[in-house]
């Protein structure tokens, strides 16, 4: 077969998904030209537009060029492999979500033992030779997820608006929701969690105080200690969170986040006294980051705690039975400080 026309972008930059159109681009990345130019036909023939790529390097310089709304990657890719261009991507702040069809010739048992690492970073997958309306079956339907997470993407900017105005209104908590972001995708990668596990971690650490926007700055503020009014007004952040995300029915994952955030798995914890596995486990990570970042950020009445110092006292609370244990062995070892709890 000839050598495709587009091989490695197409100059006229096409309307995308994104762009308001339903010819979505799709990114084509296979050592095989003849399969390159059967994906390619059969994809342009439903309407989408296609950008090949013979190798890793050309791949790279397509979705820097061009808005991909999905990628069709083979795990034999010159220059690299299938998985370590799919971990690429998916790292990528501008294409990590990308939604990945990872295309494989492996046998059953070799695909198990080499493909595994590949789980969490390729969306789904297909093993060659391919059928025809499967692969569409397919694209179609990580083309929905891709507008169902941009969509999301589009109202998390108009929420984190919001985040910000309420940091801004505490310069000792500015940048706080980025920080327990942060730690909270570091935990859930350590516990092995899902990539959609830790996108939802993601969001839900960025967006956990969000209901402090209705929280008078006074008692934000305060020096020192809140009276037990005081205490009960900002403890409303939790429910008015979960009150200004309830109507986008998207972010149903993240309701619990922001609403239990502060519960304890012994049931001391607010605003609903939840107990054990009452509390989600995505709950539970990003919990435990925004305790260990509001234990190492300097308050205006103390000090911050050193790391190890944060470490010693998230131990004792969770061997009071405030927090999951497996959580803390994860954050102590991000942390790098062997204190695990129930171990010499």
């Amino acid at each position: 077969m000839s050598s495709l026309p587009n091989q490695v972008a197409v100059t006229a930059a096409p309307l995308s998904m994104s762009q308001g159109s339903n010819r979505a681009n799709i990114l084509i990345a296979d050592g095989d030209e003849d399969y390159r130019q059967v994906y390619s036909d059969l994809l342009r023939f439903e309407g989408f537009q296609t950008f090949c790529a013979k190798d890793a390097a050309q791949a790279l310089a397509v979705v820097q060029q061009e808005r991909i709304d999905i990628a069709l990657v083979d795990v034999m890719i010159p220059k690299t492999n299938g998985m370590t261009l799919c971990r690429g991507l998916k790292t990528n702040p501008e294409t990590r979500l990308v939604p990945i069809l990872l295309l494989t010739g492996w046998e059953p048992d070799q695909d198990h033992l080499m493909g595994i690492e590949s789980d969490a970073d390729a969306d789904a997958r297909l093993k060659k030779p391919i059928d025809n309306m499967e692969l569409i079956t397919r694209v179609r339907a990580l083309l929905d997820k891709k507008l169902f997470t941009d969509n999301l993407a589009d109202t998390e900017k108009m929420l984190l608006t919001f985040t910000e105005i309420v940091e801004g209104k505490d310069p000792y908590n500015a940048g706080h929701g980025y920080r327990v972001s942060r730690t909270a995708v570091a935990l859930a990668v350590r516990m092995g969690l899902p990539l959609e596990d830790r996108e939802w971690v993601r969001r839900g650490a960025l967006l956990h105080d969000i209901g402090k926007v209705g929280v008078p700055e006074q008692i934000l503020t305060k020096l020192g200690p809140l009276n037990s009014e005081e205490k009960m007004v900002l403890n409303s952040h939790t429910y008015l969170g979960e009150r200004i995300c309830a109507p986008l029915a998207s972010f149903r994952p993240l309701l619990q986040i922001i609403r239990n955030h502060h519960e304890r798995l012994d049931g001391s914890g607010y605003p609903d006294g939840l107990r054990g596995n009452q509390i989600s486990l995505l709950t539970r990570v990003v919990s435990l980051a925004d305790v260990y970042d509001g234990l190492t950020t300097r308050r205006p009445y103390r000090g911050s705690f050193s790391h190890t110092q944060a470490i010693h006292q998230i131990r004792r609370e969770a061997e009071q039975g405030w927090w999951d244990l497996r959580v803390f062995d994860a954050l102590a070892r991000i942390v790098g400080i062997e204190c695990i709890p129930g171990r010499a």
